[in-house]
């Protein structure tokens, strides 16, 4: 499928465990436009996603950058930061993702 925009950098990624929707908060470029946005994908997306950024990265262990955060009785909770994962300035480009998006535009 092809993409909805020219570039994406990451800002944060977050997910319940469970339920099969990951939030993507981010900036995308879209010609000469660059707005804030939130994504909604899949986890087979987020995996095209965390591999995109590896092929640009070698070195980084993204999947060990995840927060897990305990929501007591209830299903665990992952986040992560662009910035404290040291994506916080990359662009991505060139990515398709699985299915289709739902954007949510600020």
């Amino acid at each position: 499928m092809k993409s909805i925009f020219d570039k994406i950098n990451i800002e944060s990624i977050q997910f319940e465990a469970g339920i099969n929707e990951v939030h993507v908060t981010c900036k995308i470029s879209q010609g000469i436009q660059t707005f804030q946005s939130e994504l909604v994908i899949n986890f087979t997306d987020l995996n095209l996603l965390i591999g995109r950024i590896q092929q640009l990265n070698s070195e980084m262990d993204l999947m060990g950058e995840f927060e897990k955060i305990d929501m007591g009785e209830g299903p665990d909770y992952y986040y992560l930061k662009g910035e404290s994962a040291g994506i916080a300035d990359l662009w991505i480009d060139g990515l398709e993702f699985s299915n289709e998006l739902r954007q949510i535009r600020a």
